[in-house]
């Protein structure tokens, strides 16, 4: 039996090659493993991961680790098992490792006696120079701060101080309040922006007049509460886009307290408001989403951990500054950024969108110049480009090459098993309706009135409105 979708391989090859290597240090210690055998089979493992041996069998596994004894299906099985318990493990003090906070904080709790009060207070004073450092001011800070001043108060308790306050004890709660309002008001947009884009049935309410209770017991004076509040109402109250304002002010000027991951899911928040308004046709939202995306590309909040911009980004930034005749800003995102997409992506993606910036400025000469040499690795990016360019010929009337444009397109999505049978009838209606318009005479009023209902009765149709644009403008006697 092959080992490659093994649980335990599953896990190895999440590893980077610098946890693989920590790891089998972890393995060595002999606090966390006294099994010399699981060390062996995990190196074996690791092997075979990183030379990529996804043929390797468990037999083959085996005899690397035990010689010419007899292949024992059961014994391996345990090894597996511990060495995955183990990954889990190491995984558990990596994660407390990456977090100062939240391993100062089980610190705490381990020195809590009366025996260790001098220990007890180093660790204290650590924990609270680091919460001061760190400018991190979401849930997670109060979920800490709630358990270092509740450990206070305990550790007072058992040292019997005598105290005229119970100030750790009402600071703890206070943190308390804190975490559980921020976690209760983020679930509930969360099912509130589920129940926007998905017919998913899901229930989770806020308590009666929790909102009100929030709104005068000074809990909006945390910034963290302050935002979720203001998302529920960007929800709740859509049309009243004085909320939507709020909260991008108050992203623009609390972003450093939320971690990136966190922060970009407050910003979806903002662009889901813009997108929504955009499909109501109110056309001003195009630049305030356009404005968020260039101040999430500012602030590097869009970029993913390893720092790569994901492509469906970086077209919708284009294409909005096409739409806002934004020219030079669209040509200074495709000369910054496209070398922070996937590698796969960037020869594609830096032709393409080039062209498609020159198309919508008129300089139809550099769109044939980017696109007429260029071979696509990506089916989306080949469709795309084929159609600016069929876009370009009907521009500049060169109807030869068009029409030798016309029918290579049409056999290629013909024969492309690639291409979705909805997606193809997009482009082929395209094809049939630009075909029929460079044939009509310019003045053929009738012809292009009927052109223009066959075109808004059909339903899949790729550029339906540059098709109705060049109605519009390219014959003339044809407007009403």
């Amino acid at each position: 039996m092959q080992i490659w979708d093994d649980k335990v391989v599953e896990l190895i090859r999440s590893f980077s090659g610098a946890e693989l290597n920590r790891f089998g240090k972890f393995l060595l210690s002999p606090y966390f493993n006294e099994n010399e055998r699981i060390s062996e089979m995990f190196s074996v493992l690791a092997d075979y991961v990183r030379q990529d041996m996804r043929h390797a069998r468990r037999t083959d596994a085996w005899k690397r680790v035990f010689g010419n004894k007899p292949f024992e299906e059961q014994k391996y099985r345990r090894i597996c098992s511990d060495l995955t318990k183990l990954a889990y493990r190491f995984l558990s003090v990596e994660t407390l490792e990456k977090d100062a906070i939240a391993s100062s904080a089980k610190l705490l709790g381990g020195l809590n006696s009366v025996e260790l009060h001098k220990h007890y207070l180093t660790a204290l004073r650590n924990l609270r120079r680091e919460q001061e450092r760190d400018e991190i001011r979401n849930a997670d800070f109060h979920f800490y701060k709630f358990q270092s001043e509740y450990e206070s108060h305990v550790h007072l308790e058992r040292m019997k101080a005598s105290r005229k306050t119970l100030s750790n004890l009402q600071a703890s709660d206070r943190h308390l309040d804190m975490f559980y309002l921020i976690n209760k008001l983020k679930h509930y947009c969360d099912s509130l922006n589920y129940k926007t884009f998905l017919n998913i049935g899901i229930d989770i309410r806020l308590l009666p007049a929790l909102l009100q209770f929030i709104e005068e017991n000074g809990y909006l004076e945390d910034p963290a509460v302050e935002i979720y509040y203001v998302i529920s109402k960007t929800i709740n109250d859509r049309e009243n886009s004085d909320w939507y304002y709020k909260l991008v002010g108050l992203l623009e000027t609390h972003f450093r307290i939320f971690p990136k991951t966190e922060l970009r899911m407050l910003y979806v928040y903002a662009t889901n408001y813009c997108i929504q308004h955009i499909n109501l046709g109110e056309k001003s939202f195009y630049r305030e989403l356009y404005q968020l995306y260039f101040t999430l590309l500012e602030k590097r909040i869009i970029f993913s951990d390893a720092d790569e911009l994901d492509e469906r980004h970086f077209k919708n930034i284009i294409t909005l500054g096409i739409r806002l005749g934004d020219f030079e800003g669209v040509e200074g995102v495709i000369r910054e950024y496209t070398p922070l997409l996937k590698k796969e992506h960037r020869d594609n993606a830096f032709t393409f969108n080039l062209a498609q910036m020159y198309h919508a400025k008129g300089e139809f000469g550099k769109v044939i110049e980017q696109l007429r040499t260029v071979e696509y690795q990506d089916i989306f990016y080949a469709l795309g480009s084929t159609l600016l360019l069929l876009k370009t010929y009907y521009e500049l009337g060169e109807h030869t090459a068009m029409e030798a444009h016309i029918d290579s397109f049409r056999i290629y999505l013909r024969r492309n098993k690639l291409v979705a049978g909805s997606v193809k009838t997009q482009y082929l209606n395209f094809l049939r309706f630009v075909k029929k318009m460079y044939s009509l005479p310019r003045y053929a009023e009738t012809e292009v009135i009927k052109l223009r209902e066959k075109i808004k009765d059909t339903k899949l149709i790729i550029n339906k409105e540059w098709l109705l644009m060049k109605l519009e403008t390219d014959f003339v006697s044809a407007k009403g």
